[in-house]
């Protein structure tokens, strides 16, 4: 899976229900992806509970927790999805559990692969 740069960092493209998403690939946070509430809401996800974080602030934030399959590769997974009140989206660590990442950003370069 090849990524890119956007104002200076990493992103991938994937698809949820047949839309594509842009996704920061933030290597500081532990879950799977999370999205914008607006987003979530346009997409019909199931809810599933609550779940409290902390910001790269260090703030602690209570927020939602949906079910969703996504296009990862070359299947659909399921995966936890956060909210969040942001206008952007992110796609954590545990999406890239048996992944590798490779991040050259003087070279421009931004790659996912399985391992």
């Amino acid at each position: 899976m090849k990524g890119f740069f956007k104002f200076g960092n990493p992103v991938i493209l994937m698809s949820i229900k047949e839309k594509k998403i842009e996704f920061l690939v933030d290597t500081g946070f532990n879950g799977y992806i999370m999205l914008p509430q607006n987003l979530i809401e346009n997409l019909g996800f199931e809810l599933i509970g609550y779940s409290d974080y902390l910001t790269a602030s260090g703030e602690e934030r209570i927020t939602n927790v949906y079910k969703a399959e996504i296009e990862f590769f070359d299947g659909l997974i399921e995966v936890l999805v956060l909210s969040t009140d942001a206008y952007f989206s992110l796609a954590g660590m545990d999406l890239f559990h048996q992944c590798k990442i490779i991040i050259e950003r003087h070279k421009g370069m931004m790659e996912i692969l399985k391992s």
